[in-house]
């Protein structure tokens, strides 16, 4: 069973997914609003089967493409866009199948570092994910900024 901060955590999301979703039916150009959504969807991802989990990440995956297609500079969604590669690289049982997808996610971390060359998280996610003896590092936690932007929307 489920701890109680578990469930609180899961609910948190659900709502923050909830009320992104009725911000896109109003506002379907909010890259801001996009980004916050598929960090709920991220950490959401965390509590379903390995299947939904990996759809859950594509959802995440095609809106943040979605957000960079408004703002192709949005460094936050460039990081967040590495850490769905990266986590979807996780759920995939095959080393060569898992390659490309921690591929792409260096190449995010890059961009979003070329955006924001202080931000000390994207230099530790470009750090880890082109490390030549990479390890599966557990996790992958929402942007604090992120997150922030989630609590203020819940």
């Amino acid at each position: 069973m489920e701890s109680s901060s578990e469930l609180d955590r899961l609910h948190f999301f659900e709502q923050a997914c909830k009320i992104s979703e009725a911000t896109y039916a109003s506002n379907p150009l909010d890259a801001d609003n996009l980004t916050r959504w598929v960090g709920a969807l991220l950490e959401l991802s965390q509590f379903q089967s390995v299947p939904d989990s990996q759809k859950m990440i594509q959802d995440a995956i095609s809106k943040l493409e979605e957000a960079l297609s408004i703002n192709p500079k949005k460094h936050d969604a460039l990081w967040c866009l590495g850490n769905a590669q990266t986590s979807f690289a996780f759920l995939t049982n095959k080393e060569d199948e898992a390659r490309p997808y921690f591929e792409k996610a260096a190449q995010y971390f890059q961009q979003a570092v070329d955006e924001d060359p202080s931000n000390e998280i994207y230099l530790k996610s470009l750090e880890i994910s082109t490390s030549k003896g990479r390890r599966r590092y557990g996790v992958i936690e929402c942007d604090p900024l992120v997150r922030k932007g989630l609590e203020k929307t819940v």
